[in-house]
């Protein structure tokens, strides 16, 4: 198709608009490394949460969500839901915040020579800046880029996917290049602003295409049969579907972890604890609770209207070129780019932190000025990208992409939740988790056993079974390599104590020697608002999704309980 002037003219001035809020923010953000990556750790709460829910809606998480409904139906969500429970979610906001605000730094590849001591340490902070900001952060931002040209090809199929990329990708870079993450956190307020509008208003043209709800259900049962549309339909997977072992490991396993790379900035980058924590509140609420709902909903559509596409993610796209009219289809148009610039510039931002923080200033040039390395920090923001795009190329789809990095750290979550609370975990436990999930999560790859020939030698086994298999393997090595290797020395665990202040469960000779240098008292109460923290977000959620099949009376009671849930914890948090 052909877009017409008004939408042309909507995307082009918003890409025009955020260059603009680039120079605004430029000589604020430029005068030193924390401005240019933690906006000066004077992020509200409102404006943080917002950008996190910015930079986490994605251009392809319609499209990931569209193949997680395809392959598994609603319970396929259960990818994105369970991290309710971790560093992203409840976990985040009452534990991690806290202490990732207190302990003032700029990467969580820092936070390893806070926390450890020696060469191990050293080593381990090093490889982390290469592992995470870069490797995996780079395809993270390559499946994103991918799904531009997924996007494109439905869009404005005779353009050049390659040119309006590069022209969207120019734009990012220029205004993240000179205002940092001051610049991206005001873009991502007018962005998570623009995006949640653009997914609300393609689902309720869908709505009224399909003809409802019912006419919705009836075409998952005239597709699917009465029974397996059922299943589809749920919010919770059947005991002995094959997607049921999947949801028990992710409820059990895959939440693990601190809060993501872009979800951790933004905590460093608030004003203080109680800004940290609430942003990430606010984040768990809108973007789990609510923002996935709509995508859902127009994924199910797309699959009832467009039964026989082979790329079934391109069929959100399909819907917004079918249903949307000028202006509408502008401004969805929009809101996509809008959540791929958002994502985009977080990702570069915080990519170029690490090399900066823990590879460049750690270990290549230690004695730089200020200027200079606020310039090798916008140096790293475009190798960043460059690097990103050449991953881009590589990946043939946006969900498999999803599962193969949930695979690649699987296990190493558990240890660095535990570092936390466990004085014995060392830099050795670490890296063994790395290694040993690194390595047997790509072993054990279909791509990577047919690439080198040896797929049809070994069973066939499910992502679930791969993921359980490195989990065990990960963490029976990691215990047993921290028990065979030196402790951190106990000054180094003093210093650390008195500076993030943890919960003194575990710290067994620490706390005893040093009882006066301000432990947190309070780890039941954490512990009590994070399970009712998890406990009204699900409410919500599932509120919402009942509210959306016209279950009332369960739609409203759920979202009652979400509020009393939240009114207590409010109440008892005060205290």
């Amino acid at each position: 198709m052909e877009l017409p002037v008004l939408d042309w003219a909507i995307i082009i001035g918003y890409m025009i608009f955020s260059v603009f809020v680039g120079i605004y923010f430029s000589k604020k953000a430029l005068k030193s490394v924390n401005d240019y990556f933690v906006s000066g750790r004077s992020l509200p709460w409102w404006l943080a949460g917002m950008s996190m829910i910015a930079s986490a809606f994605a251009i392809d998480t319609p499209l990931g969500i569209t193949g997680l409904v395809a392959k598994d139906g609603i319970p396929g969500v259960w990818y994105a839901w369970s991290f309710v429970l971790g560093g992203a979610g409840a976990l985040g906001a009452f534990i991690f915040a806290p202490l990732l605000r207190r302990s003032q730094i700029i990467t969580t590849a820092e936070l390893i020579e806070l926390r450890y001591d020696g060469k191990s340490a050293a080593f381990l902070r090093g490889f982390k800046g290469i592992y995470f900001g870069v490797f995996a952060n780079a395809i993270t931002l390559g499946w994103i880029i991918k799904a531009v040209w997924t996007v494109a090809g439905v869009v404005v199929p005779g353009f050049d996917p390659d040119l309006l990329l590069f022209a969207i990708l120019l734009f990012t870079l220029v205004y993240t290049t000179m205002s940092g993450l001051w610049g991206i956190a005001a873009t991502d307020f007018f962005q998570f602003i623009i995006g949640s509008a653009g997914s609300l208003v393609l689902a309720v043209f869908t709505w009224k295409h399909i003809g409802g709800i019912e006419n919705l259900v009836s075409g998952f049962i005239n597709r699917y049969g009465a029974d397996l549309a059922s299943e589809r339909l749920s919010f919770f997977p059947t005991i002995g579907t094959p997607f049921f072992v999947t949801f028990i490991v992710f409820i059990t396993l895959k939440w693990w972890g601190n809060p993501p790379p872009a979800i951790t900035q933004r905590i460093l980058s608030s004003k203080d604890e109680k800004h940290a924590s609430f942003a990430t509140m606010f984040f768990a609420v809108i973007a789990f609770g609510f923002n996935y709902w709509p995508m859902i909903f127009v994924a199910m559509a797309s699959l009832v209207l467009y039964p026989d596409l082979k790329m079934v993610e391109a069929g959100y796209v399909m819907l917004i070129v079918k249903l949307l009219p000028t202006g509408f289809l502008g401004l969805m148009l929009a809101s996509l780019m809008a959540a791929f610039m958002s994502t985009v510039d977080t990702h570069i931002n915080f990519g170029a932190s690490y090399m900066l923080n823990d590879i460049y200033r750690r270990f290549i040039h230690k004695k730089g000025s200020e200027k200079h390395y606020v310039r090798a920090s916008q140096i790293s923001t475009i190798l960043m990208l460059l690097f990103a795009v050449i991953i881009a190329y590589n990946l043939d789809s946006v969900s498999d992409a999803w599962y193969y990095m949930s695979m690649l750290t699987a296990g190493y979550g558990i240890v660095i939740v535990i570092r936390w609370f466990w004085w014995r975990v060392n830099a050795w436990a670490e890296i063994t988790a790395l290694a040993i999930s690194g390595t047997f999560s790509t072993l054990l790859s279909p791509k990577f056993c047919k690439a080198m020939g040896y797929w049809d030698k070994i069973p066939h086994l499910d992502w679930q079974y791969r993921f359980l298999i490195v989990v065990s393997l990960c963490t029976v090595s990691w215990i047993i390599v921290c028990f065979c290797t030196p402790q951190t020395s106990e000054e180094h665990l003093k210093k650390f104590c008195a500076k993030v202040k943890p919960f003194p469960t575990f710290w067994g000779p620490i706390h005893k020697r040093y009882p006066d240098i301000g432990w947190n008292p309070n780890f039941t109460r954490s512990c009590m608002h994070w399970a009712l923290c998890a406990f009204g977000i699900y409410s919500f959620c599932f509120g919402v999704g009942n509210l959306l099949f016209l279950n009332f009376i369960s739609g409203f009671s759920l979202i009652f309980a979400a509020i009393v849930t939240g009114t207590i914890i409010f109440i008892t948090w005060k205290k």
